[in-house]
């Protein structure tokens, strides 16, 4: 297989993409020899997906009661401070999402052949190992009247049970927005960020 086309990754889309040419003796369900493999924030790319692999790779409608238990396997993993990415393929039609497949609506950071009617593969649970200087620096900030906050562009629960094992969240401040958000939530809340050009 070789790599046609990339769309990378950044904060705002939590997703990438990478379109590959298969081989002639593998080919797609559409004849089309192009495939669009997607891999991101779970919660992201399962909202793209209307089928599932199996554990034994046969492909399978995602209906509802899937969904849910695969949300709350997402949900499982981020209470254990387990980062989760999940990954998902489409076989392409010709001329889907334009002729160079790279069609997308104005203002929009997401291609169109990314939005819908993806397989799920897999979801993958990454835990982030917490250095051993950090929950004791969060000490010394908190014991110097220096209260830590997190902000995050990863999944908020999962940022919440990161904060506990830091030392960020004391007990009884899960529901406290003040301490864990996610960035827009805090860019919200510090009136955005401005640039000045300075003029010479």
């Amino acid at each position: 297989p070789k790599d046609l086309l990339r769309f990378p990754f950044d904060s705002s889309r939590k997703r990438m993409s990478t379109i590959r040419e298969l081989e002639d003796f593998d080919k797609t369900e559409y004849g089309y020899q192009k495939r669009i493999h997607i891999k991101g924030a779970s919660e992201i790319v399962l909202g793209t997906c209307t089928h599932y692999l199996d554990e034994s790779g046969n492909k399978n409608i995602l209906d509802d009661q899937m969904s849910q238990l695969l949300e709350q396997t997402i949900k499982g993993y981020a209470k254990q401070a387990l980062r989760t990415i999940a990954f998902a393929y489409k076989d392409l039609k010709e001329n889907e999402g334009g002729q160079l497949h790279e069609d997308k609506d104005e203002g929009s950071k997401i291609y169109k052949i990314e939005e819908g009617g993806h397989t799920l593969i897999c979801i993958a649970g990454i835990k982030d190992i917490i250095r051993a200087e950090v929950p004791g620096a969060v000490r010394s900030c908190n014991e110097a009247g220096v209260r830590v906050r997190m902000v995050t562009g990863d999944n908020l629960i999962t940022a919440i049970a990161i904060a506990k094992e830091c030392g960020i969240l004391q007990e009884g401040e899960e529901k406290d927005k003040c301490v864990c958000m996610e960035g827009p939530e805090f860019n919200e809340f510090v009136g955005s960020l401005i640039s000045k050009e300075t003029k010479q």
